[in-house]
Formats: structure tokens, sequence, C-alpha cells
């Protein structure tokens, strides 16, 4: 199944690119003040990439689950995979704690073309908790 370090590792082609890193949270999601940003917007090939988010919870989750909407070349592709398995590879453990969050997550470039990949989060009552979008145009 597809993480968000494969999709992630997907944004980032050998070639020049232009990347876009944007909060898309509505003002209900549980996450306050979400930043999200990525290392650089032209990697080298074999280059590992960097891609942060920071953002403060009022209370704890225990779950739920992480989508994945993905438009690579004009094809789209879903995927969802359980929270508590995304965070935990990144280093913060579930359940994700009440305060302040600093997720890491490095990735190989490895496509050239467009990738856009919204990467929404829900916990198990389906109540959003954040989402972010990240955009990747490259060329040969």
């Amino acid at each position: 199944m597809y993480n968000l370090f494969f999709l992630l590792s997907c944004l980032f082609p050998f070639a020049t690119a232009t990347t876009t890193a944007q909060v898309c949270s509505s003002a209900f999601a549980l996450a306050k003040n979400f930043a999200v940003s990525v290392s650089t917007d032209t990697p080298l090939r074999g280059e590992n990439v960097t891609t942060i988010f920071d953002f403060d919870l009022d209370a704890p989750v225990t779950g739920g689950e992480a989508l994945y909407a993905v438009t690579y070349n004009g094809l789209p592709y879903s995927t969802q995979s359980p929270l508590c398995d995304e965070v935990a590879k990144s280093g913060d453990p579930c359940p994700l704690a009440t305060g302040h969050h600093h997720q890491v997550s490095i990735a190989e470039n490895t496509i050239t073309g467009k990738l856009t990949t919204k990467i929404t989060w829900t916990t198990e009552a389906g109540q959003e908790i954040l989402c972010a979008q990240i955009t990747l145009k490259s060329s040969a």
C-alpha cells in the first residue's frame, strides 16, 4: 500500500522543478497553526528532499485515516492508510498528544512531469485533522 513516504518520494523528480506546498485545511480542522514546507523546489536526481508538517493539537488524536489524492500527469489515484501507521514513520507516536507536533519526512526524488498530492488526515469519527496540498512541476 502506498504511504506518505512513497507518495512524497514521487514528488521529487530528477529535473528542474517548481514546488508549491500549501495548507488546505478548513477552519474547523483540529490542527491549529498548521504549516507545511518542502526543503527545495529544484532537487537533483538521488537528492533527498525533506517535507515538514508543523501543527498544534488542543486535544489528543487516538487514530483515524490518512487519505492521499494524487494526480500525476493528469491521471488520478487515491489511497488511504491508518493515521497511526503514517505518523509513526515520521517518529511521532500515536495517539497524537496535545501540543506541538513537528513531523519530518525525507524522500528521494524519482519522477518527472506534474504531480499534485492532497493529503488529508481525519479522525476515526471523520473530523478533519489537517489538509496539505503539494504540487510539483518538472521537466526533463
